[in-house]
């Protein structure tokens, strides 16, 4: 009987000192996920070229966003800002030409919201490290509306993050200066649009020889020159690939009519004029492709061809 009682108030000790080990307070410990991370946004801040661009960490990190990319240029501030978030990790990522990685939809919504670029950087610290971003409000235009169109029910998506992206490399520089000048190419486009969207209006669509004088031509041009030149002040955020090439000419000849300088006789020039000016109307075409989405899709889909 004393055997069994002696039994039992030990391992009624053992109970006790286990429920104490159980409950001991420990001080706080660090997760290592915020040690891969912090780590991670170091080695990105180390990639990006400090001449080029001044990497500024924020303190409210738990929004989603670690880092805001801005570009100088020259020595110079450009204005041009980038919300950044980093996704790190102590393994090597796959060598495919898309990383697969899963991301909080929350955090896509979030990155909608943004003006400016949004981008995910997923990090790798194994081996010698690499990085590889993806503008996620592109991303979201262009591949996940229609791979996944009902992406803003889930809790998660998979996204695919492009290898040609790798921060460090010359060509994803140039992307980044790209993507970074995008709001800026879009206010441009806008004014670019408003002085040259109503130039097949404001001009004569009949033309007589001998209704063309000087005053005739001058009262035409003028108000368009105007319009001209303003577009043309437009065009150092505007690819050159999407301006009209005879916006140059039109303006030149214009201003040629409104001196009394013609190229020839003034109904000759005024009709070449009109012709330029049907031409520079033209282009807002092109460009307005850019916005499309559904073009930009087809370019995908048929070439390969995207911007995020």
């Amino acid at each position: 009987m004393l055997v069994v009682i002696f039994i039992l108030s030990l391992l009624g000790a053992l109970a006790l000192r286990l429920m104490e080990l159980i409950f001991m307070a420990y001080p706080p410990k660090r997760p290592n996920s915020h040690i891969i991370d912090t780590e991670a946004c170091s080695f990105v801040t180390s990639l990006m070229p400090s001449e080029n661009w001044v990497v500024r960490d924020l303190t409210e990190r738990d929004f989603g966003i670690d880092k805001i990319f801005e570009r100088f240029e020259n020595g110079f501030a450009t204005g041009e800002l980038m919300a950044i978030q980093v996704k790190g990790t102590n393994k090597p990522l796959e060598d495919k030409p898309e990383i697969p990685f899963s991301i909080d939809t929350k955090t896509l919504l979030y990155a909608e919201m943004f003006a400016i670029p949004f981008l995910l950087i997923r990090c790798s610290l194994a081996d010698d490290g690499a990085c590889y971003f993806v503008w996620l409000q592109e991303y979201i235009r262009v591949r996940l509306n229609f791979d996944n169109s009902s992406w803003r029910k889930q809790r998660s998506n998979t996204i695919l993050i492009p290898t040609s992206n790798r921060l460090g490399d010359t060509s994803a520089e140039s992307r980044l200066i790209h993507i970074s000048r995008f709001p800026k190419m879009k206010e441009s486009w806008i004014k670019y649009y408003i002085n040259t969207c109503d130039l097949a209006y404001r001009l004569p669509n009949y033309i007589e020889d001998d209704t063309v004088t000087l005053d005739f031509a001058i009262q035409y041009v003028l108000p368009v020159l105007d319009s001209l030149e303003k577009a043309n002040n437009m065009l150092g955020l505007i690819s050159n690939h999407f301006v009209a090439t005879k916006l140059s000419q039109a303006i030149e000849l214009g201003k040629r009519i409104c001196d009394k300088e013609f190229e020839s006789e003034l109904t000759d020039s005024f009709f070449k004029f009109v012709c330029l000016c049907s031409d520079v109307r033209k282009s807002i075409d092109v460009l307005s492709l850019r916005f499309d989405v559904d073009h930009m899709r087809f370019l995908y889909e048929s070439e390969g061809m995207a911007e995020y």
